[in-house]
């Protein structure tokens, strides 16, 4: 059974996939942000070379299928430096290369399951 009944401040919560997961190269940018443990979001993960992508919505992102991932609670001071590694430019889509959106994700707390709302990264070059 997956419960909904968000418990944390879900504008914090961030759900990470790639180069930012544990043990990877560019996990050291998560560091002052607290890992809630492991969770999976509906999509497709594309092979882009160093790094993958996301696409949680469209023709390219069926079917849709669990994409695991981690899920962390960031701190406000955190998203400046986040969006310059993901070279996102929240005053303008055109300018950036991910973009951020709002997806459903499954929280693998210990105990059960939790629907969470948290913001995602995704390749804006792949088109929907």
């Amino acid at each position: 059974m997956i419960l909904r009944n968000p418990t944390i401040d879900e504008n914090n919560l961030l759900f990470v996939y790639g180069t930012l997961l544990s043990g990877l190269n560019n996990h050291h940018f998560m560091q002052g942000a607290t890992c809630l443990g492991p969770a999976t979001l509906p999509g497709a993960l594309f092979d882009l070379g160093e790094y993958p992508g996301l696409i949680v919505a469209g023709a390219q992102a069926l079917p849709l299928a669990p994409v695991m991932g981690e899920l962390y609670e960031v701190e406000p001071v955190q998203w400046a430096q986040l969006d310059a590694l993901e070279q996102f430019d929240p005053q303008s889509v055109t300018n950036s290369m991910y973009l951020r959106q709002w997806a459903g994700v499954t929280w693998l707390k210990t105990g059960a399951a939790q629907s969470q709302r948290a913001q995602v990264a995704f390749d804006g070059s792949i088109q929907n």
